[in-house]
């Protein structure tokens, strides 16, 4: 069974994504989350084919992975599998070209479109760039006050992960590389990120990224609540 979450209204995507699968908790699925740091397309072919060992309900979330034309490509190839399988895919992105949507529906998949309405928006109250500045510059002291205005504001906690995630892979490639050309980001992002890069060690990076991982996971998963997690580890990896 296979369906598809898109589009930029990432607040409602988030919460029709827990709508889906708090049921599949209290029930005990095997709940298990890739991205594009993680994900396999053995693995996904793997379980898509497989027994659980338990007999339990499998249900394998797909975040971001289709951001690259190559890991898109890689899931699409996987779609018809996907869709026949007993067990539960749920992909969520952004955006997804239009032949990729169609594809899903001939094989009976699910799309739900979450567009952005034409309304204000957080985004126009709240400038989550300053957040991610002021993370990659390491101001413990105006990161935590402007989180706290974001959720005082409504904006979604797993929004605000999705920006300090990005930031935080933002600075590990950018250390990583000798130009925006060689990183692959925006100029400005990368310049931005290379200076934010040279505050923390690369083992620091490589392990928020790896807790951050982790954190979404375990509120998909343990119903963990994100707004003290995330707010937790900001407090934590800032406090040097």
């Amino acid at each position: 069974m296979l369906t598809v979450l898109v589009g930029l209204d990432t607040s409602a995507r988030a919460k029709r994504l827990e709508t889906l699968l708090a049921p599949m908790r209290r029930h005990g699925a095997d709940i298990r989350t890739y991205t594009d740091v993680n994900f396999s397309v053995d693995a996904v072919r793997d379980t898509a084919q497989g027994q659980s060992l338990f007999g339990d309900t499998i249900v394998s979330v797909l975040l971001g992975v289709a951001d690259t034309a190559e890991l898109r490509d890689s899931v699409e190839s996987l779609i018809s599998l996907l869709a026949e399988s007993p067990h539960q895919f749920i992909i969520v992105e952004n955006a997804l070209l239009v032949g990729f949507l169609r594809k899903v529906e001939s094989k009976k998949g699910i799309v739900e479109k979450f567009d952005l309405k034409d309304k204000l928006k957080k985004e126009e109250v709240f400038n989550s760039f300053l957040l991610t500045d002021a993370f990659s510059d390491r101001k413990r002291s105006l990161a935590w006050p402007l989180y706290r205005k974001a959720i005082s504001l409504g904006v979604e906690p797993r929004e605000l992960h999705g920006k300090i995630y990005w930031v935080v892979k933002s600075m590990l490639v950018a250390g990583n590389a000798k130009t925006a050309g060689d990183s692959g980001l925006n100029p400005f992002v990368y310049q931005k990120a290379k200076r934010g890069a040279e505050k923390f060690a690369r083992e620091e990076l490589m392990a928020m990224l790896e807790i951050l991982t982790t954190m979404y996971h375990e509120t998909l998963v343990s119903g963990v609540d994100m707004e003290t997690a995330l707010e937790s580890f900001l407090l934590r990896v800032l406090a040097k």
